[in-house]
C-alpha cells in the first residue's frame, strides 16, 4: 500500500491520539514509527520482509552514506539473509531508511536491473571504492583489493 504525504501525516495524527489512550499497544507504536520514516514505495513493499541480521559495520554505514550523498555508485558483497546467498553487485545508492533498528540502503541494483533494498548489516565488504561508469557488465568485475581503506568488512 501507498500513501501520499498527506493520507501519511492524516494517518499518524489518529494514530498518535490512539496512543494516548493506549501508550502501550506495540501495534500502535510500530505503525507510528513507520509512519514517521516515511519510507518510499520501495521501502513499504519490502519492509515487512527485510530481517536486519547483526551489527552494522560502521566503517560500511559511513562509506554507504557518502555514496548516497554523492550519488556514487558502489560495489558491494552481500549476503542475503532470506536465502542465503552472497553476491558481489554494483549498485547506484539513491536513499538510507531506518526501521525498526535497521539500517537499510534503496538502490538501484545493476545485477538485477531494478531498485532493491539492502539491509547494511548484510554488506559484508564494499570493493573496488571508484567503480568506473563506462565498465559494462561490472557486477562480475576484479576481487576485492586488499587492505582497510578499500574494503570493509563486518
Amino acid at each position: 500500500m501507498e500513501l501520499t504525504r498527506q493520507e501519511r501525516e492524516r494517518l499518524l495524527g489518529l494514530i498518535e491520539a490512539a496512543r494516548r489512550d493506549d501508550a502501550s499497544d506495540p501495534v500502535l507504536a510500530a505503525l507510528a514509527a513507520k509512519l514517521t520514516a516515511g519510507g518510499g514505495p520501495a521501502f513499504a513493499r519490502y519492509s515487512e520482509l527485510l530481517e536486519a541480521g547483526g551489527e552494522t559495520d560502521p566503517g560500511i554505514s559511513r562509506r554507504v552514506r557518502r555514496a548516497v550523498d554523492a550519488a556514487e555508485r558502489l560495489r558491494i558483497r552481500y549476503t542475503s539473509k532470506s536465502s542465503g546467498e552472497t553476491t558481489e553487485r554494483v549498485v547506484r545508492p539513491f536513499n538510507i531508511h531506518f526501521y525498526d533498528g535497521g539500517e537499510y540502503l534503496e538502490a538501484f541494483c545493476e545485477l538485477r536491473g531494478a531498485d532493491r533494498l539492502f539491509a547494511v548489516a548484510s554488506i559484508e565488504a564494499i570493493l573496488d571504492a571508484a567503480v568506473s561508469e563506462s565498465t559494462p557488465g561490472s557486477e562480475a568485475g576484479p576481487a576485492a583489493s586488499t587492505g582497510p581503506a578499500s574494503e570493509q568488512r563486518d
